[in-house]
């Protein structure tokens, strides 16, 4: 019974209640925990309880005579929508429910009728609901978010009792075409194909939880592939069922391309020839082998299939590297670096391959592995094979500069000592014949003798000069040093350019090889230099250090583009450069260089020392 009704009955049975229980009356009155009060005709309050001075924050004696208007709102009428002023009109129980600051209030007037059936007074009670309001709000709250995320949601939302639907979000309307007064009372197997409607409805019904997949049924007859997950729960005081359904079709549509995909992939590469293509899963099983990794390796794809990568093709030594390679890869995401090594065939022997690999999701999401690998055999002979043809031309190279310098420096002997002597004899016997001629002669005949005399001069210089061009022989005499500074005076003389000559730290000579390829980079750059570049200064600096003699040419002529002067189609401009980048590479030495239209060259050489 209501607080409020058991009160009512208290105090009309008040004038029954003989005086010696007033007392106890006044204690069960107080007891109460609504705030309780008797009011005659008029509102005044004729008595109250502890819980309405406690509610009023005064006493009985502040309260006694008073009305309910005046004491909580402040006013000297009632407030508008007051239940007394209702209550006298209709002599039944008035109700009102306000809020008064921060509180929720329920307020209840009922009439209290004497023995003659006429309107004696009223009893008010005003209860605190804020906690009530409060769980309400809260509740409202809740209703309206979850009404909110079930109408916002992407997938149909039902809730069902023991199979029939209770309610259903728009998605599910949308979905399947059903209006929510059209859903409320069906079967929820009503929404899936009959093929799939025996176990839909076992899943409701045990109260599966896990995600399953089903064939959904349109209102029009249509059906959809469907994704379905279902979760046991309280609402409105039932146990029901809330399921999310979700069309894939799109995911399905997806799948199915990706699988065709998969299978042109595989149709492709199971018949393409000369590369090897093997494809693992996470544990380094094989799972596919196609028709170029049985030539490669050996092994027919029924004996590849389901075996483990590092017991096929990976020879011993490389079992362990490979294994936690392939597990970094697969659990950290740190990729095998493609690249060539050795494996091994079905019959042990090892060959050289060039790998590379890709890690793949396959339909299921699982990671796949494939190694595509190249047979490098042939080009391994072929690299082999011209390794060694360019070892043999460098070999004929030096041998050919060798001979080259050897000859050199016997024709510039042979031009220094036979044919200077030749000529400073045939000077000697002029001489001598001259001697003996008359004292008379004509002007004719001593102009002859004259000219005889100033062509042998002229001969014997040419011919010093080209034994020196050939081969000074002060640079096996004197080294590179001095033969160097003898060279540029002369050039300097010879092109009128502003030489200028830095040797560094060669106080100890360099093997008579050094010297010599020195000398004669120097020597072609130079010409270069005079022929083609329209300079006007020219820097020559050789300089040795601990391990090298480094040679450093520079000009401030014209330049050119390097690219285009030593273009292979068109070497007729570069027979020097080539010739001093053999030389160099002969002593294993570095050349270099580099040059622009208008901004000169520079030539840059090292050579170890050993």
């Amino acid at each position: 019974m209501p607080a409020e009704k058991q009160t009512h009955e208290k105090i009309n049975q008040k004038k029954m209640l003989p005086k010696t229980t007033l007392a106890q009356w006044q204690t069960t009155f107080d007891a109460i925990n609504d705030a309780v009060c008797l009011l005659d005709m008029n509102g005044k309050i004729l008595r109250c309880n502890k819980t309405m001075e406690s509610f009023l924050k005064k006493s009985s004696k502040e309260i006694i005579g008073g009305t309910c208007w005046k004491l909580v709102h402040g006013t000297d009428k009632p407030v508008k929508g007051c239940p007394i002023v209702r209550m006298k009109k209709t002599f039944c129980r008035e109700t009102l429910v306000l809020k008064v600051d921060d509180k929720w209030l329920n307020v209840t007037v009922d009439p209290v009728i004497d023995e003659t059936g006429n309107l004696a007074g009223a009893v008010h009670i005003i209860s605190d609901i804020t906690r009530r309001k409060q769980r309400e709000e809260a509740i409202k709250e809740s209703k309206e978010r979850y009404r909110g995320l079930s109408e916002a949601s992407f997938e149909a939302i039902f809730i069902s009792e023991k199979g029939v639907c209770l309610e259903q979000n728009s998605t599910a309307e949308k979905m399947f075409g059903y209006t929510l007064s059209e859903a409320i009372g069906r079967k929820g197997v009503e929404w899936i194909a009959p093929e799939d409607r025996e176990m839909v409805m076992n899943n409701m019904l045990s109260g599966y939880e896990e995600l399953y997949e089903a064939t959904a049924l349109r209102k029009d007859g249509s059906t959809f592939p469907a994704e379905i997950q279902g979760k046991m729960m309280h609402y409105k005081r039932r146990t029901v069922r809330v399921t999310a359904l979700n069309d894939i079709t799109k995911r399905k549509q997806a799948e199915e391309e990706l699988r065709k995909s998969e299978q042109r992939f595989r149709s492709i590469f199971e018949n393409i020839p000369n590369i090897a293509v093997q494809g693992y899963d996470a544990d380094r099983k094989i799972i596919f082998w196609n028709q170029a990794s049985e030539k490669l390796y050996g092994y027919k794809k029924e004996e590849a299939i389901g075996n483990q990568l590092e017991d096929l093709i990976i020879p011993f030594e490389m079992r362990e590297s490979v294994i936690e390679a392939v597990r970094n890869w697969v659990e950290n995401g740190i990729p095998i670096p493609h690249g060539e090594l050795k494996l091994m065939r079905k019959d042990k022997t090892t060959f050289p391959v060039y790998s590379s690999h890709v890690i793949l999701k396959n339909i299921n999401g699982e990671l796949e592995m494939y190694c595509i690998d190249i047979d490098m055999t042939e080009r391994k002979q072929a690299e082999e094979a011209l390794l060694n043809s360019e070892k043999r031309l460098h070999y004929l190279s030096s041998q050919l500069i060798t001979a080259q310098e050897k000859e050199r420096r016997r024709i510039s002997l042979e031009l220094h000592d036979e044919m200077g002597q030749a000529l400073t004899a045939i000077s000697i016997n002029i001489r001598s014949i001259e001697k003996e001629l008359p004292l008379d002669l004509t002007p004719l005949i001593k102009e002859r003798i004259a000219e005889i005399y100033s062509l042998a001069d002229q001969a014997s210089e040419q011919i010093r000069e080209l034994s020196h061009y050939l081969r000074p022989s002060m640079l096996d005499d004197l080294g590179l040093v001095p033969t160097l500074r003898w060279y540029l005076d002369v050039y300097r003389k010879r092109t009128n350019l502003d030489v200028k000559y830095e040797p560094i730290n060669f106080e100890e000579r360099p093997s008579p090889e050094v010297e010599t390829v020195i000398y004669r980079v120097v020597q072609e750059a130079l010409n270069n230099i005079v022929k083609h570049a329209q300079a006007g200064s020219v820097l020559v600096r050789v300089e040795r250090k601990d391990k090298e003699a480094a040679v450093f040419i520079k000009d401030n002529g014209r330049g050119f583009e390097v690219n285009e002067f030593l273009a292979p189609d068109d070497l007729k401009g570069g027979i020097g450069l080539l010739g001093m980048q053999e030389r160099v590479s002969i002593l294993e030495g570095k050349f270099s260089i580099q040059s622009s239209k208008g901004h000169g060259t520079r030539i840059s050489v090292e050579i170890p020392l050993h």
